[in-house]
């Protein structure tokens, strides 16, 4: 009888301490996946319309979240829902314009034009583009979400001639232009 006693008791722990294992695998498996705080941002030559094209992808959530960090909603009468509200779209993609720049080899500004923006399910998009620019390299910043998480990372892929090219920018960044050898 002892020996069964010890035997369930046994199970039970073992049973319970798995259940707990995953339970807690499975929070951490969360918190880790939503930390990795990113947007990716692609920048396309199309030779159809003679335009470089640029398209900011973010998760709402994280957009949501430095959106009620740097605006007073009240005071803007906006509602910060970024999924619904197009004037707080708006007030994003101002920030986003405000924090992305692009320039030729010689580091002159390329003058990006806010084409528009827009929610799919849980990204918000936001387009700019501007006349393909006659130079071998582009350099680029891109300082979106930094304000709020150091470790954001903004993935840049330059899509021409069916070659892409890639660059990652996170807050160390931010000082520094990075440039991409175009094809």
């Amino acid at each position: 009888m002892t020996l069964t006693f010890v035997y369930c008791s046994s199970i039970r722990l073992v049973v319970r301490n798995a259940v707990l294992f995953v339970f807690s695998s499975f929070v951490a498996f969360s918190l880790q996946a939503h930390q990795q705080k990113e947007a990716y941002i692609t920048l396309l030559f199309n030779s159809n319309s003679n335009h470089l094209e640029v398209s900011h992808r973010f998760l709402v959530h994280d957009a949501e979240h430095i959106f009620s960090q740097l605006y007073d909603t009240q005071k803007l009468n906006l509602s910060g829902n970024l999924l619904q509200d197009e004037r707080s779209q708006a007030a994003f993609a101002a920030y986003v314009e405000a924090h992305f720049q692009l320039a030729d080899e010689a580091h002159q500004p390329l003058a990006l034009e806010l084409v528009g923006f827009e929610t799919d399910n849980k990204f918000l998009w936001v387009y700019q583009e501007t006349a393909i620019p006659l130079t071998n390299t582009l350099n680029v910043k891109h300082t979106a979400l930094h304000d709020l998480w150091p470790s954001q990372t903004n993935h840049i892929n330059v899509e021409i001639n069916g070659e892409v090219r890639s660059v990652r920018l996170q807050k160390r960044d931010s000082q520094n232009w990075r440039s991409i050898k175009l094809p």
